[in-house]
């Protein structure tokens, strides 16, 4: 066995001698590199986006990046992504990303055929669009991106109203309730379980259609709720339906909802939570407070009730990015990371919504570091 000796005082001495001479060389060269290149160094990194301490900033405004692409889905998601897409290109001028808002379901469409490289959705991915992603070769990440309240809303007219349960909404909006153009046409429902009685005045219903995600999660949250026996009621002694009535002013611009609901006194319907807000605050609609089972409290939407779900159609927004652009486009990561980052999560919290838990938010930001891709990060 050999025994370590340590080195002896010369040695060390002709260590010290060849390290400053390294790094005399070292500096020779970087002089030269200096010399050489006019321009600064461009750096476009992600390395801290999931790190609370940093926003992000410096290293995406020190790129010089350029790009185009859209993004498609959600117009409840819009709001926030618009607002980061303005502030990034602020940063990153020779970006131009083009937010639109058609609805979680038509931007599936565009994004599992690759025209758009990040998509909105209000929901998940429905296995359908995902067997379409994987069928024409579109890899995702998916991230969790806010929480929000779907808010149903009247008329600021409508004083006979003042709280509506998920049977209400059942009696009201489920295809039970198709061809119902008077309140009062859903007592023939509501009698069967002793429930509201509602008064005889107009109904006219605004409300997202089919090609959005929050079409889909009303229907899920609400009126699934009903038909599967969730909500105190009977479900053996009669059958329920679990979708909505077709014959309602169906549209993907919830300003087009927002002034149909404004134009008729005891309209009905539902929108995402900032745009209720926004339209509360500016006296053309009413938000309903909303109980789950007939006779329970009433809950009216607000960021803290939204958080802590104790307002019952609270949902989870989400962003999905194409894998093969996140890691082939650096105008595209380096927009991820500025939405993933702290100063473009402020935007959640600032266009009203809410923001997500702190251990959400941090595995958003892992899953989008580490580039995870498909889907189920979440159940």
């Amino acid at each position: 066995m050999t025994d370590f000796l340590p080195p002896s005082r010369t040695d060390r001495a002709r260590s010290v001698v060849a390290l400053l001479a390294l790094l005399a060389i070292f500096a020779v060269v970087a002089a030269v590199v200096d010399a050489v290149n006019d321009e600064p160094t461009q750096v476009v990194s992600n390395a801290n986006v999931g790190d609370s301490s940093t926003d992000g900033l410096p290293a995406i405004a020190a790129g010089d990046l350029e790009g185009e692409y859209l993004v498609s889905g959600s117009s409840t998601v819009y709001p926030i992504v618009q607002k980061q897409a303005e502030e990034f290109e602020g940063i990153s001028p020779g970006v131009a990303i083009t937010v639109e808002g058609p609805g979680s379901g038509d931007g599936a469409k565009k994004f599992c055929a690759g025209e758009a490289m990040i998509a909105n959705a209000s929901r998940v991915y429905k296995d359908e669009e995902i067997e379409i992603c994987e069928a024409n070769g579109i890899e995702f990440i998916e991230l969790r991106r806010a929480i929000d309240g779907i808010t149903v809303i009247t008329s600021t007219e409508n004083d006979v109203v003042e709280c509506v349960s998920f049977n209400d909404l059942y009696a009201l909006l489920s295809e039970e309730a198709f061809g119902f153009n008077d309140w009062s046409e859903a007592n023939a429902l509501t009698s069967a379980w002793d429930g509201t009685t509602f008064p005889d005045v107009a109904l006219d219903v605004f409300a997202p259609g089919e090609e959005s995600g929050t079409y889909d999660s009303f229907g899920e949250i609400v009126i699934e709720s009903v038909a599967k026996g969730k909500t105190g009621l009977d479900t053996d002694a009669r059958e329920f339906v679990e979708t909505i009535r077709p014959d309602y002013a169906a549209s993907t611009n919830d300003t087009v909802i927002l002034q149909g609901i404004e134009s008729s006194a005891y309209s009905l319907g539902w929108v995402g939570y900032a745009f209720a807000q926004e339209a509360s605050d500016a006296g053309q609609a009413r938000m309903l407070p909303v109980t789950r089972e007939d006779g329970g409290t009433c809950v009216s939407p607000s960021p803290e009730t939204i958080a802590d779900a104790t307002f019952p159609i609270a949902r989870f927004l989400y962003t999905y990015v194409n894998a093969e652009a996140a890691t082939n486009n650096p105008s595209v990561a380096a927009f991820v990371d500025y939405m993933m980052s702290d100063a473009g999560l402020e935007s959640v919290s600032a266009v009203g919504y809410v923001d997500l838990a702190e251990p959400d938010q941090v595995r958003a930001q892992s899953i989008w570091n580490n580039r995870v891709t498909g889907t189920g990060q979440w159940e």
